[in-house]
């Protein structure tokens, strides 16, 4: 079987470029940007999509119609902070810092296979498949220090003056994720790892919840074991089963999951969309959005305004087919339909 690689915008405003030469048409405001892992197997590069919602249009690849090169190859879900933009491009081994309106690189980082990005008021983190935490002073980008957290850390979330860290241990399926299973406790004072907290079978997707919880996919093995998900208490260390689901968000206090299961004899796929009350962990609906629903999801995110926004490709096993994102109101109501780049993975807002 085949995965995609470990993997959550926009106003755009009009720029001119150094040699004065017209700068291609990008949508106004009301807008986001998709990132597209595109297929690293296949040759595609990744990309990302502006997508206009009051008019419809979709830019097909904004940061080289910006910057006149490629995003790379397999960039995961980006972060926003202040009025910069930062996306990890993992088999580029570079961590891009955009220009929050019109997507012009403002910098670059050279760094071994990074996953995800995450910034604080004075630091970038970002973690490296080859184990470590890589801290840059955000100001600059200059290297600050380096750790060893664990094999294959994955997504990153703050909640109080801590930085969490999923460990999967995502490549050693032979020996059954042994060596992950937990999410890793950083000071953001000291930049220190302080200790590690147990959770499920290879924790991935992190988020911090209101209430200053913890909300973790544990993906278990693709196949025997399911895709779990785990509320933390950081100032317990408890860890609570809420269901199994495939990709998760938050909105507000409502936790928004997609479950997605294949039937590997007959490989067809089974996809369920719960919301459940995240303080009782009980289900709030069966479905939360409504049709036409998304074919093959690959993410999900919620817009500041609370729209639901989820991402899919044209089919479970199509990995070159550009793919789409699904549009609902925040009472899960149907609105819009967008074609963007091949695997969208992730959404970055203004």
């Amino acid at each position: 079987m085949r995965y995609l690689l470990p993997l959550l915008c926009l106003f755009f405003v009009a720029c001119s470029s150094s040699d004065d030469s017209p700068t291609p048409a990008a949508p106004q405001a009301s807008s986001f940007y998709v990132i597209n892992q595109g297929s690293f197997y296949d040759g595609i590069d990744g990309s990302i999509s502006g997508v206009n919602v009051e008019t419809g249009e979709v830019v097909s690849d904004a940061f080289m119609t910006q910057n006149g090169v490629s995003l790379g190859n397999s960039p995961q879900a980006g972060y926003t902070f202040g009025s910069t933009h930062y996306i990890p491009a993992f088999e580029s081994n570079r961590v891009w810092a955009l220009n929050s309106q019109n997507l012009q690189i403002e910098g670059t980082i050279t760094t071994n296979s990074p996953n995800a990005v995450l910034a604080t008021q004075d630091f970038l983190f970002v973690t490296n498949n080859d184990g470590t935490l890589s801290v840059y002073n955000r100001s600059d980008l200059s290297f600050e220090k380096k750790m060893e957290v664990g094999p294959n850390p994955c997504y990153m979330a703050v909640s109080g003056n801590e930085l969490f860290i999923s460990i999967s241990d995502g490549y050693n399926y032979d020996g059954a994720y042994a060596n992950g299973f937990r999410l890793a406790r950083v000071s953001l004072a000291s930049l220190a790892l302080e200790e590690y907290i147990e959770v499920g079978m290879n924790p991935g997707q992190l988020l911090a919840a209101p209430d200053g919880t913890l909300v973790v996919v544990c993906r278990g093995d693709y196949y025997m074991t399911p895709s779990q998900v785990y509320k933390v208490n950081p100032q317990t260390n408890a860890s609570t089963y809420i269901c199994d689901a495939s990709f998760i968000t938050l909105q507000g206090s409502k936790l928004l999951a997609i479950h997605s299961v294949t039937d590997w004899t007959t490989y067809e796929s089974v996809t369920t969309y719960r919301s459940y009350d995240l303080g009782t962990g009980q289900i709030i609906s069966d479905s939360f959005i409504s049709a036409p629903l998304p074919a093959a999801p690959t993410a999900i995110q919620c817009a500041p305004n609370g729209e639901i926004l989820v991402m899919s490709q044209l089919s479970t096993f199509d990995y070159t087919s550009p793919g789409f994102v699904y549009r609902y109101d925040s009472q899960g109501n149907y609105i819009a339909e967008y074609t963007v780049g091949t695997a969208p993975c992730g959404i970055l807002f203004k």
